[in-house]
């Protein structure tokens, strides 16, 4: 076997763990131990590993995951871009969506956005000034949230919303509260999950901020 195609099974089977753990963390926590047991057989576990293993091959070819799958439904975007260079305006007042938080998961191809994690109920902002172009409130994926047009090419997404604080149309700021933090829709905790595009691609939202800033982002608290 070629060695480019061991390193993708290697990196496949990682995801597939990766996945199976949060779906276990998400949907057994409500079942008995009698119920949770089941899950616990090997040949179950394997056959589900399956399964989503040819989801996840699948999805490399068509949207990079479920979340930005809907993504690319709701604003009609299509490519990701891990690396790009990074030009901020001078002139434009840029803050981070909040005050207070902890980076739990990164930018990758797999989840192309940035996970903040903070209490539940912590006001989310408005990183520049825009118009909010989408609120949604959805039971799946994103859960409720909220994306902002901030013109210049540039758009926001502030997802899993315990609570939207604005409306379609609505100018904001980068005083303006749009929600609270919460864990709706595939969510395993309270946490807000951030994603930005530049001119119609999906871009490393850390990156940006640290453009910006001048410094590297970490953890608040």
């Amino acid at each position: 076997m070629k060695p480019k195609i061991i390193q993708l099974k290697k990196t496949l089977e990682a995801k597939v763990n990766f996945w199976i753990s949060k779906i276990f963390v998400s949907f057994l926590k409500p079942l008995s131990r009698t119920s949770r047991r089941i899950f616990e057989f090997r040949k179950i576990r394997e056959t589900l590993g399956l399964l989503i293993l040819m989801a996840v091959i699948s999805l490399t070819v068509l949207p990079p995951t479920f979340a930005s799958a809907q993504t690319n439904a709701e604003v009609n975007r299509t490519q990701v871009e891990i690396g790009p260079t990074m030009v901020i305006e001078t002139n434009e007042s840029i803050r981070l969506p909040l005050d207070d938080f902890t980076i739990t998961q990164g930018y990758s191809f797999i989840h192309p956005g940035l996970d903040f994690a903070a209490i539940k109920g912590t006001p989310i902002y408005a990183i520049a000034e825009g118009t909010v172009e989408t609120v949604k409130h959805d039971p799946w994926a994103f859960g409720n949230h909220v994306i902002i047009n901030h013109s210049r090419g540039r758009k926001t997404l502030y997802a899993h919303l315990a609570k939207i604080e604005v409306k379609e149309g609505k100018k904001v700021t980068t005083e303006s509260i749009i929600g609270l933090v919460g864990s709706t829709g595939w969510a395993t905790g309270p946490h807000l999950h951030f994603q930005i595009w530049q001119d119609n691609k999906l871009i490393n939202p850390k990156s940006f901020f640290e453009a910006y800033l001048g410094h590297r982002l970490t953890s608040t608290r």
